[in-house]
């Protein structure tokens, strides 16, 4: 065999290779995003209780985190859903939570229950929100709410919908929200729900 043909049959021996590990990456490339897949799907249902996507389902800790401190005499800090905040004050602090609906566009009712311990506080929390986005009137709508914690839900003036609640002494706040699918409308999911701390009564998102 001459040294010519040995060359091409060794180039050919190296592209098949090529070929057999570029296809055996897309196949693991493919079983990983259908992995990835089916890990999302279990991740979204792992928490639902009920029958997903009829009303009355829960979705369990759609958003939770804990607040450090949000300044004197705490130092700042924050983890999970909750943002960091150096307000000067860990006393009387608001916390809003902006839901994924405006009252410009959309047309859905919510429930949501927020619990947790607020150490600095010495109370349990334990607030329920209800009401109804409803855009013809630009306003949330036959509001209910529940707790201890000043529970109230409003629309800042960008039009998102935002339910809020006040701790005395934020210092060491645990918390999380459970959500309940109402009347014929979405539920909220996980990474729906965004929130800012503050010393005002509302913020704009």
């Amino acid at each position: 065999m001459s040294t010519e043909t040995q060359i091409a049959n060794l180039v050919q021996a190296s592209n098949n290779l090529t070929n057999a590990v570029t296809g055996k990456i897309g196949a693991i490339d493919a079983r990983m995003d259908q992995a990835r897949a089916e890990f999302d799907h279990f991740r979204a249902l792992k928490d639902v209780v009920g029958e997903a996507g009829e009303p009355g389902t829960l979705l369990m800790s759609v958003f939770q985190g804990l607040i450090w401190g949000t300044g004197a005499p705490y130092d700042v800090g924050a983890t999970g859903g909750m943002v960091a905040t150096d307000l000067g004050s860990s006393m009387n602090v608001y916390v809003h939570f902006k839901l994924p609906f405006s009252i410009n566009s959309d047309d859905q009712m919510f429930w949501l229950n927020i619990r947790g311990y607020s150490y600095g506080s010495s109370l349990v929390l334990d607030e329920t929100f209800a009401g109804y986005v409803y855009a013809p009137q630009r306003a949330v709508i036959n509001q209910s709410c529940f707790g201890k914690f000043e529970p109230t839900i409003y629309a800042d003036t960008a039009g998102n919908a935002v339910c809020r609640i006040k701790i005395s002494n934020v210092y060491v706040t645990s918390l999380r929200i459970d959500t309940m699918q109402v009347g014929r409308y979405r539920s909220i999911k996980l990474g729906d729900i965004k929130s800012k701390l503050s010393l005002s009564p509302t913020v704009v998102f």
